[in-house]
């Protein structure tokens, strides 16, 4: 069976970086294109059926993807937008007349095949988080090798433009809208932190679009990202009304990816500054902001007078968390972020990453400790594609998670191991496994990882 235009989706940025000759043949993508991947929307059912039959899941996180929905520009529908003393977006008002135009300019087959999705996963019995934005853009809001090439001259710079808050508004009280009847559990934007540094930030040696290097970017993006989310939040508890779970009817939440970052060498306090300041900003920066209203846009780990906009601030109910690994950094005065990974040596996933199964139940940690909501551990897995790993991988970062939440009083509220199936890693692209089933890209066919039968085991018991 043949692939249809329902199963492409070209209007991604996405979608046109991992097709870039010039990205190809820099090695910047690996070559693989997403249409060659394992088929979810077509084998929807039988994989839901694997999540609860053979895992004995009890739920499943999913994403929609925002240029399916809108494959073309809502900028010319009208919202009631009020922005602060300093131009920052602080509320969207998206009236019944423009949610009219929004559900006419929708693509419903798009929506149809989202609702027989999220259908048949309830059926099922499995509840849905359902992920808002997880790393794509409407290439009408990004259009990232122009952004690369010519970051002047394009007029669609994706997160870095403030406009994008205001459409991520509408596309986000739609899917409220549209989907709150089936939907209770809602995160609005996977790993933001991910997007803004690999985007605008460290381009090697795999990087997200656009590929730039640019700190005041880097900065821009996560502002902006962490802007969106806010305005998302509040347009998902207004237009999602009905409850189908004691989670309802809009439980929200955003996902991050904190990792542990310690010194390389432990007695060097450069070392430990450098660790420190990274663990900083990709941990940090971006909670601090969405919980508490702290813009630290000059970097020097202070709060000036000026950074400091509790207003935007509007909630979150729960922090998603995806952990996989520790980083020693080194100092280095040579890199924008004053220090640098040292890749890992020994114990090593795939992906190159330390496998560090103490880290989770630190991070579940800190997250708690400093910002007092429930956690859902939303990712958490590994690369390994001779199988070999996995599941003591999984027994042990479950028994610190256990540890966390009988020791130390954490409220993690759920496990996600990421992930199901073999997915396209973005630049990796199918080169690295992740997946409790393991796909063959050619047949589509799913086989079983040696972790599935203990996987099960732990969640039919609900026990280690």
């Amino acid at each position: 069976m043949g692939l249809s235009s329902q199963d492409i989706d070209s209007n991604t940025d996405w979608f046109l970086w991992v097709h870039d000759q010039e990205n190809i043949k820099k090695g910047i993508v690996s070559g693989d294109f997403p249409e060659d991947g394992p088929g979810l929307l077509r084998r929807y059912r039988d994989d839901f059926g694997l999540a609860r039959n053979r895992l004995a899941n009890n739920a499943i996180r999913l994403s929609l993807e925002w240029s399916r929905i809108f494959p073309e520009p809502t900028s010319d529908i009208p919202v009631k937008i009020s922005q602060d003393r300093f131009g920052n977006i602080h509320s969207v008002q998206v009236p019944p007349k423009s949610m009219k135009l929004l559900q006419d300019k929708a693509d419903q087959g798009a929506v149809k095949r989202y609702r027989d999705m999220l259908k048949e996963a309830i059926e099922l019995k499995l509840t849905i988080v359902l992920t808002l934005n997880h790393f794509t853009l409407p290439l009408w809001l990004h259009g990232p090798t122009l952004c690369r090439n010519s970051f002047k001259r394009s007029d669609r710079r994706g997160w870095v433009e403030p406009k994008i808050i205001v459409e991520f508004a509408k596309y986000a009280a739609y899917s409220a809208k549209t989907f709150g009847d089936i939907v209770d559990i809602w995160a609005t934007i996977n790993e933001p932190m991910v997007v803004s540094i690999l985007g605008y930030l460290l381009p090697f040696p795999l990087p997200f679009p656009p590929g730039k290097s640019d700190i005041g970017l880097c900065l821009t993006a996560s502002r902006n990202l962490a802007m969106a989310h806010a305005i998302a939040y509040q347009q998902v508890k207004k237009w999602d009304k009905k409850s189908i779970s004691p989670f309802g009817p809009a439980y929200v939440g955003v996902v991050v990816n904190p990792q542990v970052y310690d010194a390389y060498d432990k007695h060097s306090k450069e070392d430990q500054q450098a660790a420190n300041f990274y663990s900083y900003f990709w941990n940090e920066w971006y909670l601090n902001a969405v919980l508490h209203g702290e813009y630290d846009l000059n970097l020097n780990m202070r709060i000036e007078p000026e950074e400091w906009l509790p207003h935007l601030a509007k909630g979150c109910d729960y922090i998603g968390v995806n952990y996989y690994t520790r980083y020693r950094v080194k100092a280095s005065s040579a890199t924008p972020l004053k220090g640098e990974v040292i890749p890992c040596e020994e114990n090593c996933t795939d992906m190159g990453w330390e496998i560090y199964p103490e880290g989770i139940r630190d991070v579940l940690d800190w997250v708690y400790t400093k910002y007092r909501r429930p956690i859902i551990l939303t990712e958490n897995g590994i690369a390994d594609e001779r199988d070999e790993k996995r599941s003591v991988f999984l027994q042990r970062h479950l028994e610190e998670t256990y540890k966390a939440i009988t020791q130390d009083r954490v409220p993690v509220q759920g496990y996600f191991h990421w992930s199901l199936i073999d997915n396209f890693e973005w630049a990796n692209g199918f080169t690295k496994r992740f997946g409790l089933f393991k796909v063959d890209c050619a047949s589509k066919e799913r086989r079983p990882s040696k972790a599935v039968e203990l996987y099960k085991q732990i969640c039919s018991q609900n026990a280690l």
